[in-house]
C-alpha cells in the first residue's frame, strides 16, 4: 500500500441513487461500513463514501475521499490522479443509475 492520503469531493446526485444497487450492477466490490458509509474498491483505488443527505439506499449527496491510491500510480501527481479516479467513479455512478 502507498502513503495514506486524503483528497475528497462533493457530488450531489438528482434524483437520488441506490449506492448498494449500482455498485452490485457495476460489479464493484464495497463494504457497507453504515448505513451512511461505504468502502469502496474501485480501479484499484480505496475510497471512502459518507453519505452527507440520505443513506446509501437514497444518496442524494455524498462526500468520496480517495483513502489510497493503486500502487502503479505516479506519487508526483497524487492530487491530480486522486481527482481523476474520483470524477471517473461519480460518472460511473451517474450513467449506471437506474431507478431506486
Amino acid at each position: 500500500m502507498s502513503e495514506t492520503i486524503d483528497i475528497s469531493r462533493e457530488y450531489s446526485f438528482s434524483p437520488p441513487i441506490n449506492i448498494a444497487s449500482v455498485l452490485d450492477r457495476l460489479e464493484i466490490q464495497y463494504l457497507d461500513v453504515h448505513k451512511s458509509r461505504a468502502l469502496i474498491i474501485f480501479d484499484g483505488v480505496i475510497l471512502d463514501l459518507e453519505c452527507l443527505d440520505g443513506e446509501l439506499t437514497h444518496l442524494e449527496r455524498a462526500e468520496i475521499t480517495v483513502c489510497d491510491l493503486p500502487l502503479n500510480s505516479d506519487a508526483k501527481n497524487e492530487t491530480e490522479t486522486a481527482l481523476e479516479l474520483i470524477g471517473h467513479f461519480k460518472n460511473q455512478l451517474s450513467m449506471n443509475n437506474g431507478s431506486i
